[in-house]
């Protein structure tokens, strides 16, 4: 092959990488993640059925329950979000499958920074709930409390377990 041949493969080749390049890094910023809970923890996908969360920074979240197109609303400067489940834990189950947690709805979140009630929210049908705060410390209290931490453009998934169950 002559020099000059190969000198254009070449530059096509960059041409086509650096295009690449471009859209996989243009693309993230359009790329929502997904979480469902599995009984005990928030894990990354969508379930076969149920409710899941998507996620996406600098973007209010959004509490699914199939795959639709999400509209995109900004966070605001300073801002995070909390999203999270209230549920009751369930274990045993040895004479029938069960589901691994029942969940709460209607249940009040009450959310805190110190001392100080900042906003009360409540679960949805599925037990889920969602709050928008400004960065910070705060303890989320339902029927259990846990502390969390918001930070700017971020948003924190935030299991509250109501109880537990025991099933035989």
């Amino acid at each position: 092959m002559s020099i000059v041949l190969n000198t254009v493969l070449v530059g096509v080749m960059v041409a086509c990488m650096c295009v690449t390049a471009a859209a996989a890094a243009k693309r993230q910023a359009d790329h929502w993640s997904y979480y469902h809970f599995d009984g005990s923890r928030f894990v990354a996908g969508q379930p076969k059925d149920g409710t899941f969360v998507a996620l996406r920074d600098g973007v209010r979240p959004a509490v699914l329950t199939r795959a639709t197109t999400i509209e995109a609303v900004d966070l605001g400067a300073g801002t995070g979000a909390i999203v999270g489940i209230c549920y009751v834990q369930s274990s045993g189950g040895k004479l029938k499958p069960s589901s691994p947690y029942l969940p709460c709805p209607r249940i009040a979140v009450r959310i805190f920074a110190g001392d100080r009630l900042v906003t009360t929210t409540t679960t949805d049908d599925q037990g889920y709930f969602l709050a928008l705060l400004a960065a910070g410390r705060y303890r989320v209290s339902g029927r259990e409390e846990i502390e969390v931490t918001v930070e700017n453009g971020r948003t924190t998934l935030v299991p509250l377990r109501a109880g537990k169950r025991m099933v035989d």
